[in-house]
Formats: C-alpha cells, structure tokens, sequence
C-alpha cells in the first residue's frame, strides 16, 4: 500500500488529505466513487530519498535546458491530433518519441513507463517533461476526467503557443530600441568622461577667462553627476528588478506590484488584455469540457501568474461555494472593472447555458486588442528612444563643439 496526498472538491468544498492505495488511479477511483472532483493527487513523500534521484535531477536539468518550449506545444498538438484518430496514448507517446530530439525523446519514453506502472498521464508528463505549466497539467488532467483529452492537449499548445507570441512581440518591440540606446548612451559617456576632460585641461590652460556655452556647462555638470552616482545609475535598473521579483513572492505585496503594472500608461493594457485572454479562454474550455464551475474557476485561480487576478478568482471561488452565480461573483471583485464585456456576457448567458462560448467570444476578443496594443508599442517606442538617444548625443556633441569653439577664440 502507498500514500498519497489529495485534494478534492465534494459537495461544494474543497478537502485535503492523505489517502492509502494501491496506485495513484487506485486511490483516484475510490475518491470518484464518492463523488468528490479530484483536483490534485500526488505520492506522499518518503522519509527517504530514491536511489538515483541525483543524476535523474540532473538530468533533468539538462532537458529543462535543451527542450525548447516550441517543440512541447508541437508535441501536444501532434498528441492530441493522434489521440482524437483514436491512437491510444501509449502508443501516440511512443511514435512521437521515435521522431523527437533525444532530450525529448527521453521524456516521452519515461512519461509512457510512468503510465503503464498506473500513474495519470498529466502527473506522469509533469514528473518526466521539464518545463510544462500548471495550466498545461491542468487542462490535460481535466481532459482525463471528462474524456477530453486530445481537445485539452491541442488547446494547451495553443495558450502555450499565444504567450510565447506575445513575449516573443513585446521583446521584439523593445530589443532593436534598447540596443540602439545603449549604444548611442555608451558613445556619450565616453565623449563626456574621456574626450571633454582634454578640451576642458586646454580650455583652463588658456590665459583668457572664457565664458562656457550652456550646453557645455550642462554637459560638464551631467560629467560630474556621473562621477559622484554613476555606479548607483547603473544598478538602479538591477535593483528594482530585484526588488519587483521579491515582492511578487507574496500575495499581498505581489498584489499591489500587479496592480501597479496594470497601471503603466500603454504597456498596463498589454498585461490586461493578455490576462483577460487567459482566464476568459481557460474557464470557457474548461466549462466547455464539461467540468463544473466551481473546479474550473479554482484551476483557473490557481494558473493566473498575475496575482491581482488570482485573489479575484479566489474571492470567486469563496462567493461560488455559498451559492451565488458566476455573474454576481465577477461583479462583486475587481474582475467586473478589468474584464468589463466577461460580466456582461456571462450575466446574460449564464440562463441560457452558454457561458463557456461568451468567454471564448471574451477571449478572441482580448487577443484581438492585445495584437493591436503590442504593434501599437512596437510602433511608438522606436521614435521615443531615437528622439531621447538622439537629444543626449545632440547634447553631448553640440556641447563638446562649443566647447572648442570657445577654447579657440580664447587662445587668438
């Protein structure tokens, strides 16, 4: 016999335990039996660790790095276009790990041995395949449940394939523009700290008193500026990228750093519309699968990356449980002011029964508006970064002309 950890969902609440079987479907069967949704279900741990689990971590640490995340979402459409042929899964796993690359081949090949020993295929991909989400694991163990697995793996390639895009867009957006700043910021810190201390010795070995342009003393006030808190400038950006990554290390404080990036003029949008996407899309194929509301909403809470978002669907969750719809539950948190078209759609289809297409329709929609928000940056971030690049370098230059200017009518 063999522990194992679970939690479920039975008659309206959410249980944990601990549970002894003989397999992990052995003690998933009995759990359904009593009518409880399996939300999660996992080996308790042993006090002692198996042999061989260092080079197996290290191995999979290896496949973390080589296994790119375009080949895992080609993977699950291939295995959901095989498994909806009717292929069985062993088999499906098998033929795609005879044409993977071998870290990935690797990992379908211990993924279809953790099956045949009796373990679901979410939790046997999730122990074997480096790198796969909770909302990937979640889809696909929904999927198992409700016997819509091949629908569940090809829509998990998809949110997979749309946030990678989206990174992919906003990186594009930002990388030719950063690059060109650093440059163009390196070629004015080597004129202002290497080239103008030369002009200005020459400048001070003149017998005249020569009155400095302005660009020139703003160029050697910017010098000394540099010299007293140069070092704190450039660990500035470090800083608070360090110091957003603690934040969001907890809820309440993650929270309000959520809060404040949707906030951002333009860029605030783009966070929005890609978290409005990924619940709206999420909940609808999950209530589209068949799974009821309240085990959908708490998968849905628990792969929401944003924190703002995640405490609104567990305020959700908490509103459901007591009885009231999904329609008054968005209304009553912050989600009826981020996702205004959810509300009113789901509130007019919750009686007719269609809610999961409302939010698919919410979704669409939201990509829809975040492909235009993201070539709307792509567009304006280009121009700002030339007119700041090219008012510092003007400056610089114009500054250090002047500057010899002055010097060579001082020395007549």
């Amino acid at each position: 016999m063999a522990a194992f950890r679970y939690c479920i969902v039975q008659n309206g609440q959410r249980r944990q335990g601990v549970l002894e079987a003989e397999s992990e479907t052995d003690a998933a069967n009995r759990l359904r039996r009593d009518g409880a949704n399996v939300l999660s279900l996992n080996a308790a741990p042993s006090a002692t660790p198996s042999p061989g689990s260092v080079s197996r971590r290290m191995e999979r640490i290896s496949d973390r790095m080589r296994i790119r995340p375009q080949t895992v979402e080609v993977t699950l459409r291939q295995l959901g276009s095989l498994l909806r042929s009717g292929v069985p899964i062993l088999t499906a796993l098998n033929a795609l790990a005879r044409t993977a690359p071998r870290p990935l081949r690797r990992a379908l090949t211990r993924t279809a041995g953790v099956i045949r020993d009796g373990k679901p295929f979410s939790r046997a991909l999730m122990e074997n395949l480096p790198g796969v989400d909770r909302v990937t694991i979640g889809l696909l163990g929904v999927g198992e449940a409700n016997g819509t697995l091949d629908r569940m793996a090809i829509h998990a390639a998809e949110l997979r394939e749309r946030s990678r895009k989206t990174r992919e867009q906003i990186l594009q957006a930002f990388s030719y523009p950063a690059i060109v700043m650093v440059a163009a910021m390196g070629v004015g810190a080597y004129m202002v700290r290497k080239v103008f201390p030369v002009v200005m010795k020459f400048i001070e070995s003149s017998r005249r008193d020569v009155v400095l342009p302005l660009p020139t003393r703003m160029v050697i006030a910017l010098d000394q500026f540099l010299s007293a808190y140069g070092l704190y400038v450039a660990l500035a950006p470090v800083v608070l990228v360090t110091l957003v990554i603690l934040l969001r290390r907890t809820a309440h404080s993650g929270e309000w750093v959520d809060a404040l990036a949707l906030r951002i003029p333009l860029l605030g949008g783009a966070f929005r519309y890609h978290a409005n996407a990924m619940w709206c899309s999420t909940l609808g194929s999950l209530l589209a699968s068949g799974l009821d509301v309240l085990a959908a909403v708490e998968l849905v809470r628990g792969t929401m990356s944003n924190w703002l978002y995640a405490l609104q669907f567990e305020k959700v969750r908490a509103m459901l449980r007591d009885g009231v719809s999904l329609s008054k539950s968005i209304e009553s948190t912050e989600l009826q002011r981020l996702t205004p078209m959810a509300h009113t759609l789901v509130a007019v289809s919750e009686e007719g029964g269609h809610i999961d297409e409302s939010l698919l329709e919410v979704a669409r929609f939201s990509e829809d508006q975040l492909n235009r928000r993201v070539a709307l940056l792509s567009r304006l971030v280009e121009p700002a970064v030339f007119i700041f690049v090219g008012g510092f370098v003007g400056l610089v230059y114009f500054g250090f002309f002047l500057a010899v200017l002055s010097a060579t009518r001082a020395a007549r």
